[in-house]
């Protein structure tokens, strides 16, 4: 009867469930090196977009030939190994890394120097074919389960907690991979120890599967959706730091004007590297990253973002997938193709751009949109590591040509003339709407009361540029700008949702992500861009305000610009049939610089004032006494203020009050010494009740302990000449004190 069922069932289901358990450890492992490789990808620069699309598909290869049955294992190494090389030689022609061979030129040179091109990147995938398949025979055994799970969350844990990049995603998955082995590891030992048993599953796999996949889906999905608790305990590196007495350092993604955490929790302004957890606080830090010697005033534009999590910003496919050339000395930079026939006028605006910081970054910033590269360091080569991808706009650079950063570079872009007559004309329906696809992006998620405000907003509206423009106004003129929001208001999962209606306050990483999905929201193809502000001129302030307003001086005028951290920042850029891409400034309190078609202006002589005729003569005479009066005036007000420090004893008077300072700054020093003190103890089962002084508590610990005697006394005496004297404390007691608190703190 078995014999004639097996012949009733047909051969692709025979073929599916010949060697189950085999089958699901082979997509169970591919899964969690691909968590592996997502991990990798947000580490920015670390692996080129060619190498991470060669890995994937190697993975693929792999698992869809482990499913081939009865092949002897040599055969299907093989033939693995050959596809492997095959998919690695298609992906660098898809690239454009390598060139195709033709028969004819078979011998030629070509090929060897495809094959040069070819071999670091088949390092990749020959390594990926064979951890894959040394960790399908580790998992055959439960403790090398539970190893792998540890190991792999602990790492992607700590990387997580400690940096920008963020992996819970990633965590899940492994963990939820690592069940499942589990559960096939225990169906493994029951294949030994009752056959009958096995038997009956190998023929209905689905009797035990189904509930199995049900119950560990709905765990993971349940701790998916729970609601964010503060954490209970602390996590075991703050608690270590903390009982050293020092501070906790975090590095943590707050966006474009967020580098790395300080002790307060807030971060400090930068460019960031990675955009996938919006939100928090920062510090201003006002340490200069370039100076920009420009024709125009711009924005200095870097990368640009097209995939909206609900949490922040990443590389969208387009993006990944975008094609890229290299770059040559002034040669013409690859157009958009989106843009072809564009009805956008344009005016040249030429920059030189030298780097003060010493970090290397993942782009070369500059107007949008950049037309030409000049030069590098003054000189027309080393252009190597340089990278254009006209779809983004975006010049990249190479990280893994281990060249060094250019410290100066000059370049010509093509800054767009805002016509807003003809914006306005601009047809609705967008004729290559596939193609922009992933600039309308949103997740299924998306709050209704987004979608909602958006449509609220633009109810009035025709067409697509009033739309833009209006939800451009409304943000800046709905919120006010902060760099450090009232986090506590914000409880939606959403990022966006949670600053429109709870927050209600932010920088510029709130209103650019809010006017971008909002844009969506609306029909509008729209992109993420971040890089810096345009940064500011030696003109002071006051004058320039005053000039601006008199007409005297353009706000825009060519010019060297400083660009400091605190510049960085985000905006947004909108498609517009026939046009092309159209920056916008929704960030309340900044001023997207504005290109105007130059005009030449005629002057009319006979409107000039006449000016009186003066003698040469009369001219130096009129100078000379003019000097003269001034520099007696000068010699007076020196010799007064020399009279003066001289009579009133200035200068030891600041130099005793730079004394009092600095004693007073060392009793300080001393009193946080002897509260670390305090701390230490306390950890340590020495406590200080409420009515105690410090030397009763002492005498107390001494009577416990003392071997403590000789340094707490000590302590204790540069302590009260702190606290209660006038005494001056020197730079030897302070010095003193700190080496008694650490000298306690080692020998508990």
């Amino acid at each position: 009867m078995s014999e004639l069922m097996v012949e009733r069932t047909p051969v692709w289901r025979r073929m599916l469930l010949t060697d189950w358990p085999h089958r699901l450890t082979v997509l169970l492992v591919g899964l969690l090196l691909l968590q592996f490789v997502s991990w990798i990808t947000k580490e920015n620069g670390l692996w080129l977009p060619e190498t991470v699309r060669i890995v994937q598909l190697t993975l693929l290869v792999t698992f869809l030939l482990e499913h081939i049955p009865r092949l002897h294992w040599l055969v299907r190494g093989l033939i693995q190994m050959i596809a492997v090389i095959a998919l690695n030689a298609h992906v660098l022609l898809d690239y454009k890394i390598i060139e195709d061979v033709s028969v004819s030129s078979y011998f030629s040179s070509q090929l060897f120097l495809n094959l040069y091109q070819l071999t670091p990147y088949l390092w990749f995938a020959l390594s990926t074919w064979v951890i894959y398949l040394a960790l399908i025979w580790w998992v055959e055994v439960k403790w090398r389960v539970y190893l792998l799970m540890i190991v792999s969350v602990l790492a992607m844990c700590i990387r997580d907690s400690f940096s920008n990049v963020y992996l819970w995603p990633q965590v899940v998955m492994v963990v939820g991979c690592g069940l499942f082995l589990l559960i096939l590891c225990h169906f493994q030992r029951l294949r030994q120890k009752d056959p009958t048993a096995w038997s009956y599953l190998a023929d209905y796999p689905t009797s035990i599967s189904v509930p199995v996949i049900t119950l560990v889906c709905l765990t993971l999905s349940i701790g998916s959706i729970m609601p964010e608790v503060s954490p209970v305990l602390t996590d075991p590196y703050t608690a270590w730091r903390n009982f050293q007495g020092q501070p906790v350092n975090f590095t943590t993604g707050k966006g474009v004007e967020v580098a790395a955490a300080t002790a307060s929790g807030d971060a400090s302004s930068g460019y960031s590297r990675n955009d996938t957890a919006l939100g928090g606080g920062f510090e201003f830090d006002f340490t200069p990253v370039m100076t920009v010697e420009t024709s125009h005033r711009s924005y200095w534009r870097g990368e640009t973002r097209s995939f909206y999590s609900g949490k922040g910003w990443e590389l969208g496919e387009g993006d990944r997938r975008a094609p890229v050339s290299t770059v040559r000395a002034d040669v013409a930079l690859a157009p958009d193709p989106r843009a072809a026939g564009s009805k956008l006028k344009t005016i040249e605006v030429t920059q030189t751009v030298t780097i003060l910081s010493e970090e290397k970054y993942p782009v070369l910033f500059g107007a949008f949109s950049l037309q030409k590269v000049v030069d590098l360091g003054g000189v027309k080569t080393g252009f190597e590591p340089l990278l254009w991808a006209p779809s983004q706009s975006e010049l990249r650079f190479n990280e893994q040509q281990r060249q060094a950063f250019p410290k100066s570079y000059t370049i010509v872009s093509q800054m767009p003339i805002v016509d807003e007559e003809g914006l306005r004309q601009a047809p609705a329906e967008l004729p290559n709407r596939a193609e922009l696809a992933e600039y309308l992006q949103l997740p299924d998620n998306t709050p209704n009361r987004v979608r909602q405000l958006a449509a609220d907003i633009t109810k009035d509206t025709v067409s697509p540029y009033d739309k833009a423009k209006k939800i451009e106004q409304y943000l800046r003129q709905t919120y006010p700008y902060t760099n450090k929001p009232d986090l506590t208001k914000g409880k939606s999962r959403d990022f966006v949702e949670r600053f429109l209606f709870e927050i209600k306050e932010g920088y510029c990483d709130y209103f650019s992500s809010a006017m971008a999905v909002l844009s969506r929201s609306s029909g509008l193809p729209t992109r993420w861009v971040k890089g810096y502000a345009s940064g500011t001129t030696t003109v002071p302030d006051e004058y320039l305000n005053m000039s601006v307003e008199q007409g005297m001086l353009d706000p825009d005028a060519a010019g060297v610009y400083t660009v400091r951290n605190a510049d960085a920042h985000s905006w947004v850029e909108i498609y517009f049939s026939g046009y092309g891409w159209i920056p916008f400034e929704p960030t309340s309190g900044f001023v997207l610089p504005r290109a105007a078609q130059l005009q030449e202006t005629v002057i009319d002589p006979s409107t000039l004032p006449e000016i009186p005729e003066t003698t040469e003569e009369a001219a130096v005479f009129s100078n000379s006494g003019h000097i003269a009066g001034i520099s007696g005036l000068v010699l007076f007000v020196i010799a007064l203020i020399a009279f003066l420090i001289w009579k009133l004893q200035l200068v030891d008077l600041v130099k005793e009050r730079i004394e009092r300072r600095r004693a007073s700054l060392l009793k300080q020093k001393v009193i946080v010494e002897c509260e670390r003190m305090l701390r230490i103890c306390r950890r340590n089962g020495y406590t200080r009740d409420e009515h105690e002084t410090l030397r009763e508590a002492t005498r107390r610990w001494i009577k416990q302990s003392k071997w403590m005697k000789a340094d707490l006394e000590q302590v204790l005496s540069i302590f009260e000449k702190a606290k209660y004297s006038n005494a001056e404390i020197t730079e030897d007691d302070w010095q003193s004190t700190t080496q008694l608190v650490e000298k306690l703190r080692s020998q508990f």
